[in-house]
């Protein structure tokens, strides 16, 4: 059984014990001792030389890439997920990095590879290629880094068709490997995630040159995938072996640039501390550790990265199970319900990796380091003390249990993204997936007000756990969050609705789509549990064709003499018709469910209503002139 969870809170660190919640379930929890097969070469490759101007030294030189191989002791899984752990370090060899880690050695690495394969997974720790001149000023400092994470995205790669190629000896499900990244490695992973298109190599205006020629070259570098180049500084890797993950996750680092990620980026799952100070927690810039200068500018950060993996339905698949877990729980609170994003709280303003330790003595008394197995002379006791400026109590004791609460993050997504975990398990709940009207409808608005139209929906597995509550959304196709609907009708906990025709035929009146005009709509389902907001894992697009209306004269463009002020209006609403429109005879008042709340018959074109009384929300004012002409606007009261 998991023995602790961590809720890191504001104010510090607090554990609290699991307990017997749930039984022990392989990928949540630690049930198998740990075997580990050290320093396997996986790739190997050319690399920038930092020793570079010493005597005998070139430019670009050949390196063995190695990584280490955790796996579970008495796992009768013969084919197993599998997840990539990339080190942080700032692409240099630990201590010449002014760091106190930068290894697949790294303490905090090693915990985290074995925490996983206690859970029943691979897990594979990774170095990928170092090197550049970290003494450099931007430009030259922001081409040599995008290089960097260029090489080591394309690294991760190689280290996937190693792994597709041994998938037997290690016990490898191929179409179950998942990239993790700390730190450093979060910047690769993420780029792993999200560049699979030459325009986001070369197109991008900050990561151009002052003559427009891009800083990363494919024909030099080759492409993302790790295929071409120049042999001279990439050997290529074989385009007929998979190179294809199939999810990442990231603790610390950013994304270079929010463009890179699209509808056709992977799945992302986000942890980082929202006070890091080297990568950005939403949009800022990159500082790099070596000489504290801004590298990249307007960087992205786990706080708007995953949101937009949300919104763009790349973690649809994750989106379609509700968490209850405790930490989900706590987070849902602190990101105000953004799932899978786990920003961090840390005792210290600076503390931006508190999952990290290491030996101070040890490395204060070290005097060199090697670089591709070549010595070289560092300062030990430099890197201890400015690894503890951003980390003051660092600790092994502190470390573990922020990995322990990671580990537990990430693997509950994990197991959603690959069914890993039965049905039965009552700590996923089924997402309500949309039933009708079905998507790509096409609905004719029209009748004489009495006709409904029937919405509904899957009702959400919430046993246990309380009842849910509904609202059902309509908004613009252009909308993609549906952060401002043009309506949102609550339904209670039943998992079906009746809207009258009227009611939507009064709101496309009132964004002036005409007699015979299509409005391109869609409509999904918001839920709350236990003050939880939780969406339907279906967006469904709906196209609505405003029809002719009974009995009524209509002229299309009337709604544009009516003024309808103040909007929003809390007390008093004032109505009023250009008189060239015509003479009001009666007015209506009514909500969203068409629900009429005041009505009556018009004096003069301009008058005003009492609405002291009428509950916050959105409304419509009806008016209908003399002639038998009416006219709809929109209004919020508050």
């Amino acid at each position: 059984m998991k023995k602790t969870l961590l809720k890191l809170l504001s104010l510090g660190v607090m554990t609290f014990g699991s307990a017997t919640l749930f039984a022990q379930t392989m990928y949540l929890d630690e049930m198998f001792n740990v075997s580990k097969q050290a320093n396997i070469v996986y790739d190997s490759n050319r690399s920038v030389n930092i020793l570079f101007g010493s005597p005998g030294q070139p430019p670009i030189i050949s390196a063995n890439l190695r990584c280490d191989v955790y796996t579970p002791v008495g796992s009768t899984v013969t084919s197993r997920p599998t997840v990539i752990i990339a080190h942080t370090g700032s692409y240099l060899p630990v201590l010449t990095n002014r760091q106190a880690t930068g290894s697949k050695d790294d303490s905090a690495v090693v915990e985290m590879c074995t925490r996983l394969a206690k859970r029943g997974f691979n897990a594979i720790a990774v170095n990928y290629r170092q090197g550049w001149n970290a003494n450099s000023e931007p430009p030259t400092s922001t081409e040599q880094l995008l290089k960097a994470t260029y090489r080591g995205a394309q690294d991760m790669r190689n280290a996937v068709r190693f792994l597709n190629l041994n998938a037997a000896t290690y016990g490898i499900d191929t179409s179950k490997i998942i990239i993790g990244g700390q730190g450093t490695g979060g910047y690769i992973a993420l780029a792993y995630a999200t560049v699979n298109k030459a325009s986001e190599v070369s197109n991008i205006a900050k990561f151009q040159r002052n003559d427009f020629t891009p800083m990363v070259s494919i024909d030099t570098l080759g492409d993302w995938t790790g295929v071409g180049g120049n042999p001279i500084f990439n050997v290529s890797g074989d385009a007929n072996i998979s190179s294809s993950a199939q999810m990442v996750f990231h603790y610390g680092g950013a994304m270079g640039d929010l463009i890179w990620l699209d509808s056709s980026s992977l799945p992302i799952v986000g942890m980082q501390s929202d006070r890091d100070p080297f990568a950005p927690f939403n949009t800022g810039n990159v500082i790099v550790p070596t000489n504290m200068t801004t590298v990249i500018p307007s960087a992205s950060g786990a706080g708007v990265i995953v949101p937009k993996a949300n919104a763009l339905g790349v973690n649809a698949k994750l989106n379609s199970k509700y968490l209850v877990d405790p930490i989900s729980n706590v987070l849902r609170a602190r990101t105000s319900g953004v799932e899978h994003l786990y920003p961090v709280r840390t005792n210290f303003p600076q503390d931006g990796a508190p999952w990290e330790w290491w030996n101070r003595a040890a490395v204060k008394a070290r005097l060199s380091t090697t670089f591709y197995n070549t010595p070289i002379p560092a300062d030990g006791y430099l890197a201890d003390s400015l690894s503890m400026l951003g980390n003051p109590d660092m600790s092994e004791t502190k470390a573990k249990k922020y990995i322990d609460t990671l580990v537990d993050f990430s693997v509950r997504r994990i197991a959603v993204q690959f069914n890993l975990v039965p049905a039965s398990n009552d700590q996923f709940k089924t997402s309500f997936g949309l039933v009708s009207p079905a998507n790509n409808s096409i609905l004719v608005v029209k009748g004489d007000g009495n006709t409904k139209v029937d919405i509904n929906w899957d009702a959400a597995n919430t046993t246990g756990f309380g009842a849910m509550s509904y609202a059902w959304k309509l908004s613009t196709a252009a909308n993609t969050n549906f952060g401002t609907p043009l309506v949102s009708v609550p339904c209670g906990p039943k998992p079906t609705l009746s809207v009258d025709y009227n009611t939507i035929k009064t709101l496309l009146a009132s964004v002036n789509v005409k007699i015979g005009d299509t409005a391109d709509l869609k409509w999904t389902v918001e839920g709350t549990l236990n003050n939880n907001s939780k969406w339907s894992s279906d967006t469904f697009s709906l196209k609505l064709i405003r029809g002719e209306i009974t009995s009524v004269k209509e002229i299309a463009n009337l709604s544009k003499f009516l003024s309808v002020y103040p909007n929003p209006a809390s007390d008093v609403l004032n109505i009023s018709l250009d008189a060239a429109a015509g003479n009001i005879a009666t007015y209506q008042l009514i909500d969203v469910t068409g629900r009429l709340l005041l009505n009556g018959n018009a004096e003069n074109n301009a008058f005003s209503l009492n609405v002291d009384g009428v509950n916050p929300g959105l409304y419509f004012v009806n008016i209908t002139l003399k002639d038998g002409s009416v006219a709809t606007k929109r209004v919020v009261i508050q």
